[in-house]
């Protein structure tokens, strides 16, 4: 009988540590390193200071991939605002932004845009803090 309410609590206390939201990888030079393969963005989600931004990125997949960063809201129906991208990087090819990516605090996307790969999960969370 003690069993059930020791295994209720270890059930509750497993929930309440599961909230929270995405855990960042924080780079403190603004050089972001991504590796893209079918459909991932790794790691997915960064955290950057305010300021200059770079990319560089690794295409491990068998398909083409690029990145881009996107405003993270965007009004229904309108292509999103693009503040840099990538060029198109075929399997093991490596590549950078094409022009310099300067970025205010707040929340941007980070996305492949080459045909349905964000819609199959190739996007990610870039948050510049202050």
């Amino acid at each position: 009988m003690l069993m059930l309410p020791a295994l209720l609590l270890v059930g509750a206390a497993t929930l309440v540590g599961c909230g929270g939201g995405p855990s960042y990888v924080h780079d403190r030079d603004g050089v972001l390193q991504i590796t893209l393969d079918e459909y991932r963005i790794r790691p997915e989600n960064f955290a950057v200071k305010a300021g200059r931004v770079h990319l560089v990125v690794r295409n491990t997949g068998r398909l083409t991939h690029n990145l881009a960063v996107e405003a993270f809201d965007r009004p229904e129906g309108e292509q999103p605002k693009e503040y840099g991208r990538t060029d198109t990087l075929h399997p093991g090819q490596t590549g950078s932004e094409r022009a310099p990516i300067v970025l205010k605090p707040g929340k941007y996307r980070l996305t492949c845009t080459i045909g349905n790969h964000d819609d199959l999960g190739q996007y990610g969370e870039l948050k510049v803090e202050k």
